[in-house]
């Protein structure tokens, strides 16, 4: 709830450019709700101090018709006592202790908007996961291509946005290279099918 109320006041600040832009919500309903949040935790205790800050933002807007671009952005920090975690990647892993990504993204609404359209999504993400204070490794870094088709269901307006429901089929191709060396790479595909994702246009 935290996390949408968070949402609604970022969105209802921002109305210069009305009708042509779009946040995305993706998986707000089903726990994750990982493209829009800020989040900052610590505590004090003895010989296990942690701290932790996650900041997640993401933006698209509607240009040349059909024709849309948009930008996400999201940093993940973990430490306890000062030091940051070693860093660890799994298949298919978007979310890491450590690490700063960006995502570029580009849409193609066959229908002409974003409200109420089938959607094509092509998605270049880069992230890079930071080294552990304890170790002599360099972290890890990845770059992933997502192939995305879908369609927003407008739902109606609430605080003068218009929230749509957006399910969608998404392709990942993903290249992680540990310790900075390519011959390590570990290369992962992953078909999703996301049913939790809302967008939110103005």
């Amino acid at each position: 709830m935290k996390k949408l109320l968070v949402a609604i006041l970022a969105l209802t600040t921002a109305s210069a450019f009305a009708g042509n832009s779009m946040i995305r919500l993706d998986g707000c309903f089903d726990g994750t709700c990982d493209t829009l949040d800020f989040d900052m935790f610590s505590d004090d205790v003895e010989d296990s101090e942690a701290a932790t800050q996650n900041l997640a933002l993401n933006y698209a807007m509607a240009f040349g018709g059909n024709w849309g671009a948009g930008l996400t952005y999201k940093s993940n920090t973990s430490t306890t006592d000062g030091d940051k975690a070693d860093p660890t990647y799994s298949a298919g892993e978007t979310n890491y202790d450590n690490s700063n990504s960006i995502i570029i993204s580009g849409y193609y609404n066959i229908d002409g908007a974003w409200d109420d359209s089938c959607f094509v999504g092509l998605h270049y993400g880069m992230t890079t996961v930071e080294d552990g204070d304890a170790t002599d490794d360099s972290g890890w870094k990845a770059t992933s291509i997502t192939l995305e088709y879908g369609h927003r269901y407008k739902l109606g307006s609430l605080m003068g946005v218009n929230w749509n429901w957006a399910p969608s089929v998404s392709y990942d191709m993903t290249t992680a290279t540990p310790n900075a060396d390519d011959s390590d790479d570990i290369k992962t595909t992953n078909l999703t099918l996301n049913v939790a994702n809302v967008a939110v246009t103005f």
